[in-house]
């Protein structure tokens, strides 16, 4: 069984395709009920946060048992860089008496980029590598191949990792509701996996612990969610072109 999480898609469709070529189940890891994951091998499929595991994956690395003796690979789509992600997932597999035996990262489009620019324009053509990581990933389950290259430690998901790191990261990837916007459709309730934002009388209000995936973001149909402060465009809301709004929702 392959767990993904996704927020704007990219994990989705790499899970999907992977799944495909392996003839293997995907299953939301904020969907899932079962405490024990299922397969002679488990897959995990998810964006990289800060230059490592974002903390829902780690907590539900933590908090299912996995079966033993099975083979456990990864795949995490970035931006660019997977600093420390495959070194934290491979500590916190070791707590769980298991261990990562393949792992890659997957560099397609960062969904943050949206807090920095507007009239993005962003580069469909980097979900072609896709096919090709995908024939990767499946050829080494498939031989249970062992492939530890990726797993390094890095400075910059070390400085995140800092109360300064944090407070500078949750600056800049603030989101907020603008109420003269919101007709409180209920979508960015519905897109938030951390159940993090509820409908108030007025408008959508967010709660503390947001974990910045940016899903109420890039999904809002009436750009009623602002980043620090900042009304986004439209044109500048992404979602992998192979998934629907409604296939992210928890």
């Amino acid at each position: 069984m392959i767990y993904y999480f996704s927020t704007t898609g990219n994990s989705l469709a790499l899970a999907r395709k992977l799944a495909a070529a392996l003839g293997d189940g995907i299953c939301s890891v904020t969907r899932t009920r079962e405490k024990t994951l299922e397969g002679p091998a488990v897959g995990l499929v998810f964006p990289v946060y800060y230059g490592d595991v974002p903390a829902n994956v780690q907590d539900f690395v933590r908090s299912h048992a996995f079966p033993e003796g099975a083979y456990v690979y990864a795949l995490a789509t970035c931006g660019s860089t997977w600093g420390r992600t495959f070194r934290t997932l491979q500590q916190l597999l070791g707590e769980k008496g298991c261990h990562l035996a393949w792992s890659r990262a997957v560099p397609l489009i960062a969904n943050s980029t949206i807090c920095m620019k507007s009239h993005i324009g962003y580069d469909l053509k980097k979900l072609d590598k896709e096919e090709a990581l995908v024939r990767e990933g499946a050829e080494a389950v498939k031989k249970r191949k062992e492939d530890h290259s990726q797993e390094q430690d890095s400075l910059l998901a070390g400085l995140f990792d800092t109360w300064l790191g944090r407070k500078i990261g949750n600056w800049y990837l603030a989101v907020q509701v603008a109420p003269d916007r919101c007709v409180r459709c209920g979508e960015c309730v519905r897109l938030c996996p951390v159940e993090n934002i509820h409908l108030g009388e007025k408008a959508a209000v967010m709660g503390n612990h947001c974990l910045h995936c940016l899903a109420c973001l890039h999904g809002c149909p009436h750009q009623a969610i602002t980043a620090r402060g900042r009304v986004v465009l439209k044109e500048d809301q992404y979602r992998h072109p192979g998934v629907t709004v409604q296939e992210l929702e928890r």
